[in-house]
């Protein structure tokens, strides 16, 4: 059935507009950004497509304009549109994270955090640098690869920590294989940099493995004392 021969208040426009936005499915969202399908293939089919494809929104929202333009009936107009949407979700919940908000748990650190990281294909290690009112002061990439002692150096971790006047700092890195417990090479390195920060003045506060619906503190398994 097409999006046309619906009945007007099922189209998920119309349905948007007479029944509210809690009415709507994901396809029928998708499908109204989206506006169109292609022959013989209305927006709604398209976007339960691409739903299926990708196994829900994360992963669709995620991907790049490269590989959205080799599914069928998506081009470049339709490929922006939902790395724009992606881009809109990510600073929405950037902006629950503001600079100067309180990180006071390893959640929050987790929520802070779990849009750049989740999904992605190689290992990233993430500067939090934080003031000495545990408010966040910056969040950065410090590293991108495999976490081990002959990549990543305190040196790089700290230089950037000064240049941000941070009074304390927490480190996070994923795993593409979605286990989020720390390897040996993990602990060594947190372990390493702990004992810099306490020698130089700036504590390291937590070192959080991430996955996608998980996460591992190694402060709260005491893996570390700082």
């Amino acid at each position: 059935m097409k999006i046309k021969d619906l009945q007007r208040e099922e189209k998920p426009r119309e349905k948007l507009i007479y029944k509210g936005l809690n009415s709507l499915t994901n396809v029928e969202l998708l499908a109204i950004i989206l506006r169109s399908g292609g022959k013989d293939c209305p927006a709604t089919n398209l976007a339960r497509d691409l739903l299926n494809k990708y196994s829900g929104l994360r992963n669709l929202l995620s991907a790049d304009i490269q590989e959205l333009t080799s599914f069928k009936n998506i081009g470049y107009a339709k490929a922006s549109c939902i790395r724009a949407l992606g881009e809109i979700a990510k600073r929405v919940d950037q902006e629950d994270h503001n600079i100067g908000s309180a990180i006071k748990k390893p959640g929050d650190v987790y929520s802070l955090v779990k849009r750049d990281l989740i999904g992605k294909d190689q290992e990233y290690l993430v500067l939090i640098s934080l003031n000495s009112k545990s408010r966040l002061i910056s969040k950065d990439v410090i590293s991108k690869g495999t976490l081990t002692e002959t990549l990543i150096h305190p040196r790089e971790v700290f230089k950037k920590a000064l240049l941000k006047n941070a009074y304390s700092i927490i480190i996070v890195h994923n795993h593409p294989s979605n286990e989020a417990f720390p390897s040996e090479d993990d602990i060594k390195v947190t372990r390493k940099i702990s004992k810099v920060g306490t020698d130089i003045g700036i504590p390291l506060v937590d070192h959080l493995v991430v996955a996608d619906k998980a996460f591992f503190s190694m402060k709260a398994h005491k893996l570390f004392s700082n």
